[in-house]
């Protein structure tokens, strides 16, 4: 299939990396980690749509393995309409293009043509409320385009779901999904919504990782690096798990009593930072950037995570992984007048450590 021109240049910026080196690494990943969202949308998939839990999850994990295994800016938006496809009777992309949202493709229309002649205003009715909230929009079709409805049909009930293509707090491009002319046809929500919610979020770290990475550095993965060995720590004995095990008193000993409980630190909270006028949008995108950062960390990172606040070590375990991502954020924002607020310790803080700065460890910079 030809690049469409369109596409290139809407979102060249945020697709151009080269796919073929992350490829295994992001396949790998999306296996291992995003079980807790594969089973979260499976569990919200409506009873009637005939599939099971584990049905849903794997049609997930395909989709999400096929819009990231993509390796042209054609192939990722078709593997996104061929992940959402599996959840809807007929899906549609509207590319964002000066004023106007163009139909691009679908699946599932009867007349792929007449589609892409439908064109509408993106800030007017249903679109309008997904290009400003930047979540998905559920309503009546003739809301989101009465010129779609005469082209394509309306669909059985009437409703259709609208979701934002996000990246860089930008909205290249509108999914929109319904259930098909017949009544009772299928459509889940929750589904569409995690496909194209992950692959903009994925697209969005692709791109602050391009930005963010020193010459003939272009293609690295932020992948987990592995743990350092601890000097300190005799190693388990053989057999063992890898946790650390407290030893027991000896039998004629009485336990030692416990040491006081110290009160848990505030969270690395910013100092109060008066938001000048007209700072407020750059304040929003910058903590959304940090939450994004250390989502990322979490995800990838999940069993360190778990340990690191066992032992109140995370910085320990988590410092490559940490101190990339800082450097990412402040080469943004640590000279703009949001550098203050450090958005970035607080998500840190709040996401990885639950609010307890402790957690971190006496190595943590904050």
């Amino acid at each position: 299939m030809a690049e469409d021109p369109t596409i290139e240049k809407i979102l060249d910026e945020v697709l151009k990396p080269h796919f073929e080196q992350i490829r295994a690494e992001v396949s790998k990943r999306l296996a291992e980690e995003l079980e807790t969202a594969r089973n979260g949308a499976a569990a919200e998939a409506p009873a009637s749509s005939g599939a099971s839990s584990a049905d849903t999850s794997a049609m997930l994990n395909s989709s999400m393995l096929s819009v990231q295994g993509s390796t042209s800016q054609t192939e990722i938006l078709g593997a996104l309409l061929d992940g959402t496809a599996r959840f809807a009777a007929r899906v549609a992309l509207f590319v964002v293009k000066a004023g106007s949202a163009s139909g691009w493709q679908g699946r599932g229309f009867e007349d792929d043509a007449a589609l892409k002649r439908v064109s509408l205003d993106p800030n007017q009715g249903l679109a309008g409320r997904a290009m400003g909230d930047k979540e998905a929009a559920s309503a009546a079709a003739a809301e989101f385009s009465s010129d779609l409805v005469r082209a394509v049909g309306n669909p059985g009930d009437g409703n259709c779901v609208v979701v934002p293509l996000v990246v860089r707090d930008k909205v290249p491009a509108l999914l929109y999904a319904d259930g098909g002319l017949e009544r009772g046809g299928k459509l889940d929500s929750s589904g569409v919504e995690l496909i194209v919610r992950t692959t903009g979020n994925w697209l969005e770290i692709l791109s602050a990782r391009k930005s963010g990475a020193g010459a003939g550095a272009e293609h690295e993965v932020h992948a987990a690096p592995p743990e350092p060995p601890k000097p300190a720590e005799p190693p388990p004995p053989a057999g063992s798990s890898t946790q650390r095990i407290t030893p027991l008193p000896e039998p004629a000993a009485a336990p030692p009593p416990p040491p006081p409980p110290s009160p848990a630190p505030a969270p690395a909270a910013a100092p109060a930072v008066a938001i000048a006028p007209g700072d407020e949008e750059l304040h929003k995108k910058a903590k959304r950037f940090a939450k994004l950062l250390v989502d990322e960390i979490k995800l990838y990172n999940q069993a360190k995570v778990t340990e690191g606040r066992a032992h109140n070590d995370l910085y320990d375990r988590l410092k490559d992984d940490i101190d990339k991502s800082r450097a990412m954020y402040d080469k943004r924002y640590a000279t703009t007048s949001v550098a203050e607020a450090k958005y970035f310790d607080q998500e840190l803080v709040r996401i990885l450590a639950e609010n307890d700065i402790g957690k971190f460890g006496a190595n943590f910079p904050h």
